[in-house]
């Protein structure tokens, strides 16, 4: 996994705002076209067990995970079982639609979380929702499928492993 970026960074039409997901999430001020990168993710790499419960983090390797600056705008990046972005490499999250101004980013945390451990009830009420996000959702054939590509590089290992 390369070394990832120190600092976080967030696409210019992508602000802040009121989220009837999880009171604040991130969303676009203006149109933007599918394919199009929104954030990057920086911070420092650390093993599991130098994981706090309160950092916001994702998984990128086996025993490691990318923790985030606290002061980062991404840490209202809310979770979506219909999500707007999916990843395009190990760091950056790309829009998988168009997106109109006033649409929510969102991503779906299965495809950057491996803790067997993490459950997290979704308020997303999307038609796609599961209720219950947990750390092996990424097992899903369903989930495997839909984001197909869109997977942490770590993650996307884990799903072509167990497809076979």
């Amino acid at each position: 996994m390369p070394t990832p970026p120190e600092d976080c960074w967030l696409h210019p039409a992508v602000v802040t705002g009121p989220s009837d997901i999880a009171g604040t999430g991130l969303f676009a001020i203006e149109p933007i076209p599918a394919g199009t990168e929104v954030a990057r993710y920086g911070g420092h790499l650390v093993t599991v067990a130098e994981l706090t419960d309160d950092a916001a983090s994702l998984v990128v390797g086996d025993d490691l995970h990318l923790v985030l600056p606290p002061d980062t705008d991404l840490r209202f990046a809310n979770h979506s079982c219909d999500p707007s972005t999916g990843w395009s490499d190990g760091y950056t999250l790309a829009t998988l639609r168009d997106l109109a101004p006033g649409d929510e980013v969102t991503h779906d945390y299965a495809t950057s979380i491996a803790d067997p451990a993490y459950l997290l009830r979704c308020h997303c009420e999307t038609y796609r929702c599961r209720q219950m996000v947990e750390g092996t959702d990424w097992r899903i054939p369903q989930l495997q499928r839909r984001y197909a590509g869109h997977w942490t590089p770590y993650l996307q290992g884990l799903v072509s492993a167990a497809a076979g």
